[in-house]
C-alpha cells in the first residue's frame, strides 16, 4: 500500500479541516517509506512503541498524539523528540498523527469514554459548523440520576486512576459533558450545555474555583481519559483500508505518570485495558 494513498484514505475519514487550529496532524516522519506493509496504532510514541513496531515489522506508526508539535530547531539525542525521531528514521519507520481529527470524529475520543462509562451520548458539546456528524466533546446522560460519590467511583474504576474533582450545584448527576484530554478551553460550553458534570483533564486550581458550586468538575487525568483511543482508532483504520494492510495495536502502557499512594494498583488497571486492546491483534 502506498504511503500517499494511506494518507488520502485517513484524510477522507478524518478531514484535516476538522482539527483544532494549530494542531500537528498528518505525515510527521516519512523515513524514506513509500510502500507500507504493516501499521502499528498507538496513543503516543515512546521508546517501547518503536521497539514494538520493529518487532511487529510495522513500517508505519499511526499515533494519536503528535510526536512533533513545536517547531524543531535541532534534532539531538539528549532530548526526547530528537532521540525518538532519530530512531524512527534509522529504523525506516514512518509516522502519521491524527490527534484532534479523531477527537472530533463521531466515534472518537469523547464518545469512546462516554460508552465506557455506560452513558448514552445525546450529541456533540460543540458541533462543527461545516461538517455534519463532526464536533468536539459530547453531552451524555445516565439512565437515572446517580450520586456524586457513585459516579466518581465509576470514573475512577473505568479510567484506572484517582480523580480530582469539585462539587457542582446538586448531589446527583444525570447529564454529563465530556472532552477527552485537555478540554478546559471548552468550559464555557460545558456551563452552557445544562450539564451537571464536566469531565476533562488538566484542570487547574483556579478553574476548580470557578466551577465549584456551579458545575461538578471531574479530572481523571489526560492519559487516563485517552487510553481507550487506540482500539477505536484501529477499528476505524482497519475499516477504511478494508484489510489491505495489517493493523495492530501497541501493547505497552505509555502513561509517564506514577501515583502515590497506589502506583501498582492503578498501573495494573491500565495494563488490563491494554490487554483488552490486544484482543484486536489476536484476531488477525
Amino acid at each position: 500500500m502506498q504511503l500517499d494513498w494511506l494518507q488520502k484514505k485517513i484524510n477522507e475519514a478524518l478531514p484535516a479541516e476538522t482539527a483544532m487550529k494549530g494542531d500537528r496532524i498528518g505525515l510527521q516522519i516519512q523515513s524514506g517509506q513509500e510502500n507500507i506493509k504493516k501499521l502499528l496504532i498507538t496513543l503516543e510514541i515512546t521508546e517501547e512503541v518503536i521497539e514494538e513496531a520493529e518487532k511487529q515489522q510495522a513500517n508505519c506508526i499511526i499515533t494519536f498524539h503528535p510526536l512533533i508539535f513545536l517547531p524543531l530547531t535541532s534534532i539531538h539525542n539528549n532530548e526526547r523528540i530528537g532521540r525518538l525521531a532519530t530512531k524512527l528514521i534509522k529504523k525506516d519507520i514512518a509516522v502519521i498523527s491524527v490527534h484532534t481529527t479523531f477527537d472530533s470524529y463521531i466515534q472518537g475520543t469523547s464518545q469512546i469514554l462516554a460508552e465506557r462509562l455506560g452513558l448514552r451520548v445525546e450529541g456533540f458539546l460543540v458541533p462543527d459548523e461545516h461538517y455534519k456528524s463532526v464536533g468536539m466533546g459530547v453531552v451524555a446522560t445516565t439512565d437515572s440520576p446517580i450520586s456524586e460519590m457513585d459516579f466518581l467511583q465509576r470514573v475512577s474504576d473505568i479510567c484506572g486512576s484517582p480523580v480530582r474533582w469539585c462539587n457542582g450545584n446538586k448531589k446527583t448527576v444525570e447529564k454529563i459533558a465530556i472532552v477527552g484530554g485537555s478540554g478546559t478551553s471548552f468550559m464555557e460550553q460545558a456551563f452552557g450545555s445544562g450539564a451537571d458534570c464536566f469531565i476533562t483533564a488538566d484542570i487547574t486550581y483556579h478553574q476548580f474555583h470557578l466551577a465549584r458550586g456551579r458545575l461538578m468538575l471531574v479530572d481523571p487525568g489526560h492519559y487516563e481519559m485517552e487510553q481507550f483511543v487506540t482500539f477505536g482508532l484501529a477499528k476505524l483504520i482497519n475499516t477504511i483500508l478494508n484489510g489491505e494492510v495489517e493493523v495492530v495495536i501497541n501493547s505497552s502502557v505509555t502513561n509517564p505518570i506514577n501515583y502515590f499512594p497506589g502506583t501498582t494498583e492503578y498501573i495494573n488497571k491500565q495494563k488490563k485495558i491494554i490487554c483488552v486492546n490486544e484482543q484486536f491483534n489476536m484476531k488477525k
